[in-house]
């Protein structure tokens, strides 16, 4: 999310959702909702997202209606209680709706649900089902169907899940994700007894939380968990019943036309674009119709390859632009206008697997989060595209402490030093000429998703941990989808690689509590601190906003001091966009990690056919 988790290659690093983050959290909109007793308490109201995002108005030639767009790594999965990297839940946005959307301005507004009411006691909230609502084959849509993908998301049976811990405040969420997988079915049933997800009706779900629910929920109703997946189809192919169009049968403005990767070369995708994923427009939308026919999005790691494809007028859309193009792109008279860059809050860390030598050991993390060379790689690298951050949350997000000092930055003798005073000093090591025993540190691999831009960072990361620490970190190369498989456990995630966390929704909470508690995502970097863990329990409880950060930045400082990551540098937006299409140059969003405009209302998005090329496709 977004969301949302999908690689990004172009930062040689993963996207752990989803989503992204908009500039300012807003207040959400009151009129949604109806209310018995209170309303969920309102999130603080913050300025607008500065990007400006605005509804889409058009009036054009009528005609079959496409948009392209040009991304890096194909999706690993696209399963929604399984879904987490931002590719993934980029493209199953497309094709499902939760209770909720979030829009452009960072916004949670209304989708599958129209209206709900809260409990006196804040513990219960009643969700009615927009009447009407079908999937996109037509059958109606009920409160039952997203019980079933609730329960999913929680099932111990289910493999694979990356984001149960945002339900974690539901009653009995968090006991459900604790079994095995192999307890007694009559546990797992009295276990589901309890659990806060009922259907009451065809139109009304009822959820129960452990505490007076928060503004935050809001959000996570729109998240992949809440997707209504068809349950014929999954328990008909438990495992693969995501891998083609048929299985997908969901609410959102488009369906699922063809899932691929492997498509062959053809006339129609002559250069190295070999993976796609097509999207129709779903007739049975409960907004209506949307007014493109199509979308395409086609895959490749080569980011050359990709900008080729967007310069020969065969994409829309650029999404996987790296800061190195930039200057090529500036230079070029023919695109330099429809180049966007805009803000990206999203944080990128040298990640390290707590649980594998040497970086099971602090005192190691900390000599690596000295070593790695920030400024050099942003201007070396990035072509000077981001800014070096040793924090967790990024500046411009609520409860950010952006001048206060982070994990420790960039000091060559200090990361030296700092091993040797800790148990790895050479024999012949002085304390003119401290040295480091390489034997003790062990073999160190860096390993990164395989492409031209990402080996030559890969090799300036490794040189510059070589030269600094005098052992050698060796580059280990793997293909993009490999990769993304590989970090979604703590057992195959690498020994250190890059990796970046997008917020995916507007929320502190999505920062630490959805990623750093025990058992969430830190599990796959072998990560658990359960001091930490009260902290934010206790931040996640406070309705007031302002209390409540005061607690979301101590547990900040807290995962700070234990330097489970070397925080390296927030990144920018750097997308092209043809002129022709109306509506994703006027929804840019801090969000957009998948491509620019996401978020915006892609139901009325537009081409100008006036304006189009002689190769736009004609069906």
């Amino acid at each position: 999310m977004q969301g949302k988790q999908q690689i990004d290659l172009n930062l040689v690093a993963i996207e752990l959702v989803s989503c992204a983050l908009t500039l300012a959290l807003i207040a959400f909109a009151m009129p949604i909702f109806e209310t018995s007793a209170q309303t969920l308490p309102p999130a603080p109201a913050f300025a607008p997202n500065a990007l400006g995002a605005s509804a889409v108005q058009t009036d054009t030639v009528a005609g079959f209606k496409v948009l392209r767009i040009g991304e890096d790594i194909y999706p690993d999965i696209l399963d929604p209680q399984k879904a987490s990297f931002v590719n993934e839940i980029a493209a199953l946005s497309l094709a499902y709706e939760g209770l909720t959307r979030i829009d452009a301005n960072g916004q949670a507004t209304p989708a599958a649900a129209d209206r709900w009411t809260v409990s006196e006691d804040g513990l219960v909230v009643n969700v009615h089902i927009r009447d009407g609502l079908t999937r996109a084959d037509g059958t109606p849509i009920t409160a039952h169907d997203f019980e079933y993908a609730l329960r999913r998301a929680v099932d111990p049976t289910v493999p694979g899940k990356q984001y149960v811990s945002l339900l974690f405040d539901l009653y009995g969420a968090r006991e459900l994700a604790a079994l095995a997988p192999d307890a007694p079915a009559d546990e797992i049933e009295a276990a589901f007894a309890n659990y806060g997800v009922q259907a009451l009706d065809d139109s009304t779900l009822e959820l129960t939380f452990v505490k007076p629910v928060a503004s935050y929920w809001l959000y996570i109703a729109s998240m992949p968990v809440f997707y209504p997946v068809e349950r014929a189809a999954v328990e008909a192919n438990p495992e693969n019943w995501w891998q083609t169009p048929e299985g997908h049968n969901g609410n959102g403005p488009f369906k699922f036309a063809s899932i691929s990767g492997t498509e062959s070369l053809t006339e129609t995708n002559p250069l190295s674009i070999t993976e796609k994923i097509t999207f129709q427009a779903n007739e049975n939308y409960w907004r209506g119709r949307p007014k493109l026919d199509r979308i395409e999005v086609s895959y490749d790691p080569d980011n050359q390859a990709v900008l080729q494809a967007y310069q020969a007028g065969e994409l829309d859309i650029n999404a996987s632009l790296a800061p190195e193009q930039a200057p090529m792109v500036i230079s070029d008279t023919n695109i330099v206008s429809e180049f966007l860059k805009y803000p990206a809050a999203q944080t990128v860390a040298l990640a390290f697997n707590n649980t594998r030598k040497p970086f099971d050991d602090r005192n190691v993390r900390i000599a690596f989060s000295q070593a790695i060379d920030r400024r050099a790689f942003i201007e070396s690298e990035l072509d000077g595209v981001g800014r070096p951050y040793t924090r967790w949350i990024p500046p411009d997000v609520p409860g950010n402490q952006a001048s206060e000092p982070g994990v420790p930055d960039s000091d060559a003798s200090a990361a030296v030093n700092m091993l040797v005073s800790n148990g790895y000093a050479a024999a012949d090591s002085t304390a003119e000429n401290p040295k480091v025993d390489c034997a003790k540190l062990g073999e160190i691999k860096f390993t990164y998703p395989d492409s031209p831009i990402n080996k030559h960072r890969a090799d300036t990361i490794t040189a510059n941990l070589t030269q600094v620490l005098g052992c050698p970190i060796l580059p280990n190369p793997v293909a993009g989808t490999e990769f993304t498989s590989l970090t979604k456990d703590v057992s195959t995630n690498p020994q250190m690689s890059l990796q970046r966390w997008v917020q995916d929704y507007p929320h502190p909470q999505n920062w630490l509590s959805t990623y750093w508690t025990c058992g969430a995502f830190s599990a796959r970097y072998g990560y658990c601190n359960l001091f930490l863990d009260q902290i934010l329990a206790q931040a996640d409880a406070e309705s007031d906003f302002d209390k409540a950060i005061v607690l979301y930045q101590l547990a900040e400082d807290l995962l700070i001091q234990d330097v489970p990551g070397a925080f390296m540098y927030n990144p920018e937006n750097l997308q092209l966009v043809k002129p022709y299409l109306i509506g994703p140059q006027q929804n840019l969003s801090s969000q957009d990690a998948g491509w620019a405009g996401q978020y915006g209302p892609v139901w009325e998005y537009d081409v100008d056919l006036t304006k189009v090329p002689a190769s736009y496709p004609k069906e």
